[in-house]
């Protein structure tokens, strides 16, 4: 697999070791994502003075639905192993929305980072509060979508709870 030589790691092992916890460890990433830009948002309004933005919210959200559209395709249906061409072809092309999604969301994240450390035009400029602010937005989005691939990628295939092993 790639630039490992073949049979230095028996990735159905450690396929098989990870699963059990993935959709634990997901939820956790989850949780710590918004849990840091929560974080962030209280600490810019208590310390800096910051008003609440409510567009500073808009990448966690996306990020959110991004995860939310790319878990409803299981990597089964992306692979058409037992549907017809059509419904492969739906799967994927909800894959990719899911991925622009997400990528969209990252992208705004950024945005708001730099507008925060460009002062963002308001008055008094500085930007102290609202470039933590950004950066937690961009580490939210990126523990979001890591969170959600761990959960897409270590789904259980062969469970009667529809692929998670914790609900």
């Amino acid at each position: 697999m790639g630039c490992l030589p073949s049979g230095l790691v028996d990735w159905d092992a450690v396929y098989s070791a990870i699963q059990p916890h993935a959709t634990f460890a997901a939820g956790v990433l989850f949780g710590l994502a918004w849990w840091i830009w929560g974080d962030a948002l209280v600490v810019s309004i208590a310390l800096h003075g910051a008003s609440f933005a409510p567009l500073s919210l808009l990448p966690g959200l996306g990020a959110t639905a991004a995860v939310l559209l790319m878990n409803c395709v299981s990597r089964q249906e992306v692979a058409g192993e037992y549907l017809d061409e059509a419904a492969t072809t739906r799967a994927k092309l909800l894959l990719l929305l899911s991925y622009l999604v997400s990528l969209g969301s990252l992208a705004g994240a950024v945005a708001l980072l730099l507008a925060g450390a460009a002062g963002g035009g308001r008055a008094g400029g500085g930007g102290g509060g609202d470039t933590w602010v950004g950066a937690s937005g961009v580490l939210q989005c990126c523990l979001v979508l890591a969170s959600g691939m761990l959960c897409w990628f270590f789904h259980a295939e062969d469970s009667q709870l529809g692929g998670y092993s914790y609900l």
